[in-house]
C-alpha cells in the first residue's frame, strides 16, 4: 500500500512539474495546428481578380519553448529533457505524420554573432536529434537551424534569458 501511494505521489509531482515547467502536450499539438483560413466567398464583379482568391500572408504555426541549456552548453538538462518529452508526444500526434518541422535555436545577446551562430545550431541539432532517436522520429521530418541572436524575443533586452529559446515551426507537409 505504502508503494502504490508513493507512485501516486510520484506520478502527481511529475505532472505538476511538467506543468511548471511550460506548455502541454496540448498546448503544443494546438499551436503546431495551422488554422482554416477563411477568405470569403469571391467576388463575382467584373474584376479579372475575383477578390477573396489572392493570396494570403498567414504565419505558420509555430510555438516557442523554454529548452534550458547550461551556460556555453549544447548539452540537455533534466528540465529540458521535460519539455522535449512533451514536444515529441506532441510530434508523434497522428495528424502531424506526414508533416515536417523546423526546430530553430535561438540565442541572446551575449557573447559574438558568430559564437551565438554557432551555439544556437548545434543546441537545435540537438534537439532534432533527441527527437529522433527517442521518439524514433524520422530524420527528415525535422530541419534544424539556429538564427543566433537575429531573432530576439525582446529585442530592448538583448541580453535576457527570454531571447534564449527553440521555436519549433510547422513548414508543411512532406512531399
Amino acid at each position: 500500500m505504502t508503494r502504490i501511494v508513493l507512485i501516486i505521489s510520484f506520478l502527481g509531482l511529475s505532472v505538476l512539474l511538467a506543468a511548471a515547467h511550460g506548455q502541454s502536450v496540448d498546448d503544443i499539438k494546438n499551436a503546431l495546428t495551422p488554422s482554416p483560413v477563411f477568405r470569403g466567398p469571391p467576388d463575382l464583379s467584373l474584376d479579372p481578380t475575383p477578390k477573396g482568391l489572392e493570396p494570403t500572408n498567414v504565419p505558420l504555426p509555430s510555438i516557442d519553448l523554454h529548452i534550458p541549456f547550461d551556460f556555453n552548453s549544447d548539452q540537455l538538462t533534466p528540465d529540458a529533457i521535460l519539455t522535449l518529452r512533451r514536444l515529441g508526444d506532441a510530434l508523434n500526434d497522428p495528424r502531424f505524420a506526414n508533416t515536417r518541422f523546423r526546430i530553430a535555436g535561438h540565442t541572446d545577446a551575449k557573447g559574438t554573432a558568430p559564437y551565438n551562430q554557432n551555439l544556437s545550431e548545434r543546441r537545435a541539432r540537438v534537439v532534432r536529434d533527441y527527437l529522433v532517436f527517442q521518439y524514433a522520429m524520422d530524420a527528415g521530418r525535422l530541419e534544424a537551424v539556429g538564427f543566433g541572436f537575429t531573432q530576439l524575443t525582446d529585442p530592448s533586452k538583448p541580453q535576457d534569458g527570454v531571447n534564449r529559446r527553440v521555436q519549433v515551426i510547422n513548414i508543411g507537409t512532406r512531399q
